[in-house]
């Protein structure tokens, strides 16, 4: 446990590569994964900086508090009545009186905000009215696919970004830096469901037939949704398009993020110095640049976990994905509001986790967060 305590980004390392790998092999659901994740980072946190772990964590709970009360508010004063809407218009008094009690409509609203709140917190979501399943159920079928969707987009966006900023922070002001940021500008500026739209047109139908000459390919996949498990090169093959679609726009928001932190760290004295030692350009770049120009582009990256939830709605649409977008459109548009409940409540708590595990990474990157050697119960603060 000594050993955890003075070396945990090690611990956080090893873990998190076995959970990949055991993900990887055993193929279990991606919410399985993502919980592992999750308690790999608290853990990692609390051998840091307990003090500041435990801030964190404790700060979580008013806000999901605030959020299930917010969404059970707007949910229950939505107009018409759930009773109706699963009977339809022709329903006699009796029997939406008998729905209402089944459903515990006829309580006072705290009465069955607690008993929602209650069991949201054993994990019972409530059943679908209309689709009879457990929302639990639903979501969790409906949300591997949007998991998967959001992280191959970040990733994507990573691959893309950390490279172009480097690059351009080094080539400052020349026309390399403004040919770059001129074409990422473009990518910024279409929305994510318009370049859906085009790769489905021009890279997977085969694009449009000029003067008999046809432009375009069909080379990737345009719709349905392969699982992991079934096939992995189809799997990845289906879901390119999609990933490619939302990271190309958030690439430009990192790529312009990190350059415009780079260009500032690289005035920095440390710098000078390393360069007056006579190391690389490589190696100034990436060993001692990088990190410390990272901090602004985690925290957006943590922030753009909520706009990948939005554009994966519509672009889960257009590649007819099975995941929590086309799940919760669906519960709208059917006013399925137990559905809806469940959804926007498990939604929110990913995104506040999301956020939650941005902050314990800084405690990787930033040494003023750290306490010599506090672990679980140390002084640090």
């Amino acid at each position: 446990m000594q050993s955890l305590r003075e070396q945990p980004s090690r611990f956080a390392v090893v873990a998190t590569v076995t959970v990949l790998l055991w993900a990887w092999f055993a193929r279990p659901p991606v919410s399985w994964t993502f919980g592992l994740l999750v308690i790999i980072g608290t853990i990692a946190a609390f051998l840091t900086n307990g003090r500041y772990a435990i801030r964190r964590i404790l700060g979580v709970v008013p806000i999901l508090l605030v959020v299930s009360f917010i969404v059970f508010s707007l949910m229950a004063t939505l107009p018409g009545d759930p009773a109706i809407n699963i009977l339809g218009p022709s329903a006699t008094p009796d029997a939406v009186a008998r729905v209402n009690a089944e459903l515990g409509l006829d309580e006072p609203f705290f009465n069955r905000y607690g008993n929602w709140l209650g069991d949201a917190v054993m994990g019972d979501l409530g059943t679908s009215v209309l689709l009879r399943e457990t929302v639990a159920d639903g979501i969790s079928r409906s949300i591997t696919p949007s998991l998967q969707l959001m992280l191959y987009s970040l990733i994507l966006a990573t691959l893309v970004s950390f490279p172009l900023g480097v690059y351009t922070a080094y080539r400052n002001g020349q026309r390399q830096d403004r040919i770059i940021n001129t074409v990422m500008l473009g990518f910024f500026a279409v929305p994510p469901f318009v370049l859906a739209i085009f790769f489905v047109l021009f890279l997977a139908i085969g694009g449009l037939s000029v003067a008999g000459t046809q432009i375009g390919f069909k080379i990737l996949p345009g719709a349905l949704y392969v699982p992991l498990g079934d096939s992995a090169v189809d799997h990845f093959r289906h879901m390119a398009l999609p990933s490619l679609s939302l990271a190309l726009g958030i690439s430009a928001v990192f790529m312009r993020l990190l350059r415009s932190d780079m260009i500032g760290t690289l005035r920095l004295p440390f710098i000078d110095l390393a360069r007056s030692k006579g190391l690389s350009t490589t190696r100034i770049l990436w060993r001692h640049a990088l990190r410390p120009s990272m901090f602004t582009l985690l925290t957006v990256m943590g922030f753009t976990v909520g706009a990948l939830i939005g554009g994966a709605i519509i672009t889960e649409i257009i590649f007819t994905l099975p995941g929590i977008g086309g799940y919760m459109f669906n519960a709208i548009a059917q006013r399925d509001f137990i559905a809806v409940q469940g959804g926007t409540m498990v939604i929110s708590t990913i995104y506040i986790l999301v956020l939650v595990m941005v902050d314990f990474l800084y405690l990787a990157l930033d040494p003023r967060l750290r306490s010599g050697g506090a672990g679980l119960g140390g002084d640090g603060g």
